[in-house]
């Protein structure tokens, strides 16, 4: 290993030496033949750096929709005031989108399930 790939690992294993969930992939990960490599939680790594690349697991951050994710036609209500809904449209309005995020949940299957008006994504 180099100097900056030590420098990365000490970052991972203090990481998790302070708590923190850590993960790992085999370095036999082809991109060719998948997008994403394979990352797999793990408890307690045997830090394998010859066969293994690790890092810190990411957190998850949920995000305002673009004006190209807005789900037209699910449903819309307020968190606070879940009696009342309206049919969600389309709006270029970024502020409208970031004031879902915070104030408002959505369904697509008529009510039964109520999600955050946002997408979760990978911390990066």
């Amino acid at each position: 290993m180099n100097i900056e790939q030590t420098k990365e690992a000490i970052r991972v294993m203090q990481a998790f030496v302070d708590g923190k969930e850590v993960q790992r992939h085999g370095k036999h990960w082809n991109p060719k033949e998948s997008l994403k490599p394979d990352w797999s939680d793990i408890n307690e790594p045997c830090w394998d750096f010859d066969n293994c690349y690790y890092r810190i697991k990411p957190t998850p951050v949920l995000r305002p929709w673009t004006a190209d994710e807005v789900p037209l036609g699910a449903w819309i209500r307020y968190k606070r005031a879940l009696h009342d809904r309206s049919i969600l449209a389309w709006t270029s309005n970024q502020a409208d989108r970031d004031m879902w995020l915070d104030e408002r949940e959505h369904s697509t299957d008529g009510g039964k399930n109520w999600l955050p008006c946002g997408v979760m994504e990978e911390a990066k």
